[in-house]
């Protein structure tokens, strides 16, 4: 009699587990790509292949597979640098049009989540200014997240998206998601280090920051922060290629500025001296730099290049700045309106 129960029990469990996997189809068409290119399909919060895409004179030749819950993908081509973002794979038949020579996904189509995810795809692929573009983006996301909340798609994207909200803002999303998808590790990571920023938030006075000099003394952020100056503070890596590449934007803003009150100071993140230091001298970087402090922690930096500008008084007048043209337009009408 236990024999026949256990049996029943665990044929019950496998109907179950049958019961939450799903069929789904991709087809499209592929812009700038080999007559045989072959795609790869990457679940991007679980890190792992889910299939290939074989390309035929311009189409995705339909492929299909099951899973057993929807997952948020990206595509990569052997040889590209960076993956082409997103799109979801859940039950159905998704349609994409792909350009291998953009970053995202010029359409996608053809299941509920999709339908959605192309308001995002939407305002990334449309040119307009930076205070639009945030407001607009802003707007789909939480949309999005309202509609959906037991979704995968809206973890993802209130990560993807928590530079354009405030903390508060942020973390209001997250309490909207279901119990089990606010439970999960990766947003139980992220509202830590939205807490850490809520301390850090525009008009909050600056927190304490050490590391050493150049010339391995210590110093500190207050030693620049506070002291009757506006400063801007660049949060960068010797290993982070887009530091780098934005360094030389940084000098100019520097020397253009610097004789109308602007400071700016250097802060490296999970850098050695010796390698910070290195870069500093072939870049000819003339500002200070606070090196092996620990920005991630006090001032809840997630990732960089990232730049902080602080008010003569020592408060945060802006830690969101999303592009060199908003930088640029920041100063100017600081520096223009203290002529």
């Amino acid at each position: 009699m236990k024999q026949t129960i256990t049996t029943i029990l665990l044929a019950l469990v496998a109907m179950a587990a049958h019961a939450q996997t799903f069929t789904w189809r991709i087809e499209g068409t592929v812009a700038n790509a080999a007559p045989t290119d072959t795609l790869t399909v990457i679940d991007a919060e679980k890190q792992r292949m889910i299939t290939t895409l074989q390309v035929k004179d311009g189409n995705i030749v339909p492929a299909s597979g099951t899973l057993d819950e929807p997952a948020v993908c990206c595509i990569a081509k052997q040889g590209r640098r960076g993956w082409i973002r997103m799109f979801v794979l859940e039950s159905g038949t998704v349609n994409l049009t792909v350009d291998l020579d953009l970053v995202y996904l010029i359409r996608i189509g053809g299941t509920p989540m999709n339908d959605e995810l192309m308001g995002v795809l939407a305002v990334q692929n449309t040119d307009m200014d930076m205070d639009t573009y945030v407001k607009k983006m802003c707007e789909v996301v939480s949309r999005i997240v309202s509609n959906h909340p037991g979704h995968p798609l809206s973890p993802f994207l209130i990560g993807q998206s928590k530079s354009l909200f405030t903390s508060t803002e942020s973390i209001g999303l997250i309490e909207k998601l279901s119990p089990d998808l606010q439970a999960s590790p990766k947003m139980d990571r992220l509202k830590e280090s939205l807490l850490l920023v809520q301390e850090t938030e525009e008009g909050k006075m600056f927190k304490e920051l050490t590391g050493v000099s150049p010339d391995g003394k210590p110093t500190a952020i207050s030693d620049f922060v506070g002291r009757g100056n506006y400063v801007l503070a660049d949060f960068w890596a010797s290993w982070c290629g887009p530091c780098t590449a934005d360094m030389p934007h940084v000098i100019a803003l520097y020397e253009k500025y610097k004789d109308k009150g602007l400071k700016v100071i250097g802060i490296t993140v999970s850098d050695t001296l010796e390698k910070s230091d290195s870069v500093v001298q072939k870049l000819g970087i003339p500002f200070p730099q606070i090196y092996e402090s620990k920005p991630m922690s006090i001032y809840g930096v997630t990732g960089i290049p990232h730049k902080i500008l602080f008010a003569p008084d020592g408060t945060f007048l802006s830690r969101r700045i999303a592009s060199s043209k908003e930088l640029d337009r920041k100063l100017e009408e600081i520096f223009n309106d203290n002529k």
